[in-house]
């Protein structure tokens, strides 16, 4: 963690703007073998030490999320690190070591044994991405739901293609979220601060969050008119107009506002 973090410090080089609601995502890819091993570890450790960086306020939240559906080659977990502005990266690799400790300190010697053998297995990091929320629409429910639909672009003007969606999906979204004319809780959009460049598939990227996978498929609860001035501005700045791919998520780990741990499973 500590070495993705400094990686991202030291590889940002684009101006955001000054209302930051930045965040970081840590992409793996766990065979399905060792999918149990690696959630476990995360339920009794890792997520230990982030209720404590919670706790203190180092960190806004932490999730672990697992792919639905798609190619074997692809990442299939990816964990969330909200941190509100780029120093707290900085904040957050001073602040782990003490919440390790802490963590280890409060578990008698046989459970750190245990866990120390479980942990030497593969971290099957595949990357990491920096980003900046840059509009949002919900009702105050950001926590209230079980899947995110991630809508990669690669944006040929990531700033207008932004701006589009400020300008354009933000309203549409706030309007018809407050109406209930949709299943849908909350829609954001975000531009990715680093890694950059051309080798790169994906620039930014638009959320959709749904409580259900089912609502996914069928969202809209009313007839909607969309925004079509903002879908012809928006899709100009995109390959053929089309995002560079779709992919569901289902959240499995999570913390609270106070730090404790929840599961799908509850």
């Amino acid at each position: 963690m500590k070495t993705f973090l400094a990686a991202i410090v030291f590889c940002f080089i684009m101006q955001i703007n000054a209302q930051q609601e930045v965040f970081a995502y840590d992409y793996r890819n766990v065979p399905e073998e060792e999918l149990d091993t690696f959630i476990g570890n995360e339920a009794m450790y890792w997520s230990q030490i982030h209720a404590k960086l919670v706790k203190k306020g180092t960190i806004t939240g932490w999730v672990m999320l697992r792919r639905v559906n798609g190619l074997a080659s692809e990442p299939n977990i990816y964990f969330f690190y909200g941190l509100g502005s780029v120093e707290n990266t900085e904040k957050m690799m001073t602040d782990w070591p003490q919440a390790e400790k802490e963590v280890r300190s409060s578990m008698d010697q046989g459970k750190l044994d245990m866990l120390d053998e479980r942990l030497k297995q593969k971290k099957y990091r595949v990357g990491e991405v920096l980003l900046n929320r840059t509009a949002s629409a919900n009702m105050g429910n950001l926590g209230d739901w079980n899947y995110l639909v991630h809508n990669y672009c690669k944006a040929s003007d990531v700033s207008a293609f932004l701006d589009g969606q400020e300008k354009y999906f933000k309203p549409f979204f706030e309007k018809n979220i407050t109406a209930k004319n949709t299943k849908q809780v909350f829609w954001y959009a975000a531009a990715v601060l680093s890694p950059r460049g051309n080798g790169y598939n994906w620039n930014c990227y638009t959320v959709d969050a749904f409580k259900s996978y089912s609502d996914i498929f069928n969202p809209w609860n009313n007839t909607v008119t969309w925004p079509e001035e903002g879908i012809a501005e928006v899709s100009k700045y995109l390959p053929d107009g089309n995002f560079y791919k779709s992919v569901i998520w289902q959240k499995m780990l999570w913390l609270d506002a106070e730090g404790k741990l929840k599961t799908a499973w509850d």
